[in-house]
């Protein structure tokens, strides 16, 4: 299963990069409600990350318990 969540981080980090992107395309553009947008994107994929990467060190820390 760390396998899988890891493979998954990594794809969720390629949509964040190309979503990125999009961004900087908008902010040259001057379009502010598709920069709110992206930006909202792009923050629940960090979180969404970071919440996957807690899953994997609780499943090692409760690993080395056991």
């Amino acid at each position: 299963m760390e396998h899988l969540i890891k493979d998954l981080i990594e794809q969720i980090s390629i949509r964040k990069k190309n979503e990125m992107a999009h961004f900087e395309k908008y902010k040259k553009e001057e379009l502010k409600d598709l920069m709110l947008i992206s930006s909202g994107k792009i923050m629940e994929m960090e979180h969404v990350i970071r919440e996957m990467k807690e899953m994997i060190k609780y499943k090692l820390k409760r690993k080395n318990y056991l």
